[in-house]
């Protein structure tokens, strides 16, 4: 998702397509792992069989006023707090904090924060996501040691967006996802920015693509070979507009169209998994889905999601999505379920 601004646009669109009758959640397509996580948004897991789960939170009790995106006359209200976390669930089901106190920026429908936590050998790594002009941390990613969960490095997307601005539109950064390749150079996906970045200590952030067409790059896989997948929103969240670019060799190689607002992607061998926030139906948006996807387009894996999000394979071979990381209604239930993976 790009910012606010964006997911407040889906959720009016959303909210306004789901009659108040009408808001019991569908059955779940699978097994629910966690339930009650406030803003679910990133799931990875970590070299002992540990599910993580990054928290967005509700905010807190700090009321800010911003001009609304819609109407720039009308103020908007978002409460702010430290009520992001990481959740680590155990395999036997035991949830835990390990980390907490981490900025949360809320809406009545939508929260900013913390976006994904990824395990990477002895680090692990925070994607901290907010436009809010004045946040702590605003757009970056944290690398922590795996162990004392100290700070060892702090790579600053927000700065970086504000000096250079590498897709030439509106100064916004909205950092989404980050994959390394087999040299261990990061990747990063900024979402608001619309780049596609490459990182080390040693030569800091630099671009690898921009999409000035306002794609809204969400995700980044790495291939064995080396082939790079790139998940993207959409343009406008238009139905059919979100899509998967796989680059071979610094070349745009192949493209998946025609799928709806991807939030994350996943490849397994060679097997390549998209979840969709939203489905765009006759009858106007609806739940997200899992799919899998390839040159001849896309089966689904998992139907009748309310908002999920991210995807990540468990050592037990499954799937495992976080689902609910936007309210479609008051109490919309929330959490991360396990379904099968493709045959």
């Amino acid at each position: 998702m790009r910012t606010i601004k964006a997911t407040v646009l889906v959720m009016a669109v959303l909210i306004a397509a789901v009659p108040a009758a009408a808001q019991d959640a569908p059955p779940l397509p699978g097994e629910l792992v966690i339930d009650g996580v406030s803003a679910p948004r990133g799931v990875a897991f970590d070299a002992d069989g540990n599910l993580l789960v990054a928290a967005a939170g509700t905010g807190g009790e700090h009321i800010i006023e911003i001009p609304s995106f819609e109407d720039p006359a009308v103020m908007m209200q978002i409460s702010a707090g430290l009520s992001g976390k990481v959740v680590a669930v155990a395999a036997d089901g035991t949830a835990t904090d390990l980390v907490s106190g981490l900025p949360s920026y809320a809406t009545p429908q939508e929260t900013n924060g913390i976006y994904r936590v990824i395990p990477n050998g002895d680090s692990l790594w925070l994607v901290q996501s907010s436009a809010q002009p004045g946040a702590f941390w605003g757009s970056t990613v944290v690398e922590l040691d795996a162990e004392t969960l100290m700070t060892k490095n702090v790579i600053n997307m927000t700065g970086y967006e504000v000096a250079n601005n590498p897709d030439g539109n509106e100064i916004d950064s909205n950092v989404s996802d980050i994959a390394w390749t087999a040299d261990g150079t990061l990747l990063i996906t900024d979402a608001g920015a619309n780049t596609l970045y490459s990182w080390t200590a040693d030569a800091g952030l630099e671009v690898v693509q921009s999409w000035p067409e306002n794609s809204v790059p969400t995700s980044v896989e790495v291939a064995e070979n080396g082939d790079v997948y790139v998940g993207f929103l959409g343009e406008g969240l238009m139905p059919g507009a979100a899509k998967i670019e796989r680059w071979s060799n610094g070349e745009l190689a192949e493209t998946f169209s025609g799928l709806n607002a991807v939030t994350d992607i996943l490849l397994d061998g060679e097997i390549l998994y998209a979840v969709q926030l939203v489905i765009f139906g006759e009858e106007g948006p609806g739940a997200g889905s899992v799919v899998q996807v390839t040159a001849d387009g896309a089966t689904p894996v998992a139907e009748g999601l309310l908002a999920p999000f991210a995807i990540a394979k468990g050592p037990d071979g499954a799937l495992y999505v976080s689902f609910g990381t936007i309210a479609f209604f008051p109490d919309a239930p929330s959490g991360v379920v396990k379904i099968e993976a493709a045959g």
